[in-house]
């Protein structure tokens, strides 16, 4: 009963955001994107930006808030981005997350910051002017049942640049299930949706479909993703495909399973959701993964030993040779 409430709950929302566009349509001004709304981890840039269902750490908080749930410890994240102007652009990210038994919480931090290089009257090089935006990401998921999971978040935007701030405010809702069987996962979400500099629908708000296949045990994954964004009618699709290269647990050098045994007396106190999670196999190897697009193609690398994972990823934005990005993360749970 709760479940079929909150699906049609989400269905009205998404016809009142949608009926919004046209009723406040006189009062939107010209539509562009903001960078720093689309903040993500090295790991999702590997598969091109298509991990909505298939996330793993608290970064999860900047792309789909309702696999918070799916996480199975806490999580730190961390991630810089070293872009093609990197001598002059500094982006940086992080994220921690909390799970429970039948809710998740997060919290994202993300900065943005240009140097731009200004001259006098004569072209002799001036002082530089830094323009820096940053995002503040609050959110939280919540399991509708076992296979079901629905997420929310706002988020706070500042652009300063020479002193004048500009401020802007979001709100993403998200909406996962498993069908099948755990692995198989569907998805819908609404990012962005909000206003900017005093001017709502000022940002385009994405509407995002996805569908993933991802084992239990991180070992093999494949994700679909559609994105479009209104009202300026903007599309991405892309799909992302990652695997354990190299396996520790099966080459024996290092031993993530868990008996039940082993759980400390505090976890055994634990609903069951809590002790499947501790429970949960713990991946350790070499990941490799890679993302193709209408936006681009991306390649990257993961290495996992045990709670405590490293990624990197090369990402050809627009299949530009001289457009190339390197993202480095580092994630540990606890």
């Amino acid at each position: 009963m709760y479940i079929a409430i909150l699906k049609k709950v989400f269905i009205l929302i998404i016809i009142f955001l949608s009926f919004s566009y046209i009723l406040f349509s006189d009062n939107i001004s010209s539509k562009h994107s903001l960078s720093i709304l689309n903040s993500t981890s090295a790991r999702n840039r590997g598969i091109m930006d298509s991990g909505f269902l298939t996330g793993k750490d608290s970064s999860v908080i900047f792309i789909n808030s309702s696999s918070l749930m799916s996480l199975i410890r806490d999580s730190i994240n961390l991630n810089y981005t070293l872009s093609p102007n990197f001598k002059d652009e500094y982006l940086f990210n992080g994220s921690y997350s909390h799970t429970d038994n039948v809710y998740a919480i997060g919290i994202g931090l993300a900065s943005e910051i240009n140097k731009i290089k200004t001259y006098n009257n004569s072209e002799i090089r001036d002082k530089d002017i830094y323009n820096g935006n940053y995002l503040i990401n609050i959110g939280a998921a919540y399991m509708i049942n076992e296979n079901s999971f629905f997420g929310a978040n706002i988020k706070a935007v500042i652009n300063n640049f020479d002193k004048e701030n500009i401020f802007g405010g979001f709100l993403d809702l998200s909406y996962m299930q498993s069908i099948f069987n755990p692995s198989f996962k569907i998805g819908v979400g609404i990012k962005n949706f909000g206003f900017y500099d005093k001017v709502f629908a000022a940002i385009d708000t994405d509407i995002i479909t996805s569908i993933a296949y991802a084992k239990e045990d991180s070992s093999f994954a494949v994700s679909l993703e559609y994105d479009i964004s209104v009202p300026s009618i903007s599309h991405r699709v892309a799909i992302g495909l990652e695997a354990m290269i190299i396996n520790f647990n099966k080459l024996g050098l290092f031993n993530s399973n868990i008996d039940y045994d082993d759980l400390p007396e505090s976890a055994l106190d634990e609903p069951n959701a809590m002790q499947k999670r501790h429970l949960t196999k713990l991946p350790s190897g070499i990941l490799g993964r890679l993302g193709v697009g209408n936006k681009g193609v991306s390649l990257g690398l993961s290495l996992y030993v045990d709670l405590f994972r490293l990624d990197y990823a090369i990402v050809f934005d627009n299949f530009n040779k001289n457009n190339i990005s390197h993202d480095f993360g580092l994630s540990f749970m606890f």
